[in-house]
């Protein structure tokens, strides 16, 4: 018997999550889990490396309203960083209109 399928929401930030912890591994050269206290590991050089990196390999734009330190203290943070500005950048497409 198969378990409860997951809602398409919660598969998206599994698979950010299970990512984000892959780039700090083999960008970042630093181990982590989804309940690591990022503020402890991220110098103002490795912040730069993982907001460039998030911008790469999730198609995203951070921006400098985002750098914050609760958005970037853990993982999940930046996952639903990541998923907030997914979910911006889909809403900002709005039809052309003429103007009045």
């Amino acid at each position: 018997m198969k378990g409860p399928k997951l809602q398409p929401a919660d598969s998206e930030s599994q698979r950010i999550h299970r990512e984000l912890i892959g780039l700090f591994s083999k960008r970042l050269a630093v181990h982590v889990s989804k309940a690591t206290d990022l503020s402890k590991i991220l110098d103002s050089q490795k912040f730069v490396e993982l907001v460039l990196h998030v911008e790469e390999q999730f198609n995203v734009q951070i921006g400098i309203e985002d750098f914050e330190i609760e958005n970037f203290c853990c993982v999940e943070k930046i996952a639903n960083l990541i998923l907030r500005r997914k979910n911006d950048s889909g809403s900002l497409k709005v039809p052309n209109r003429a103007p009045r």
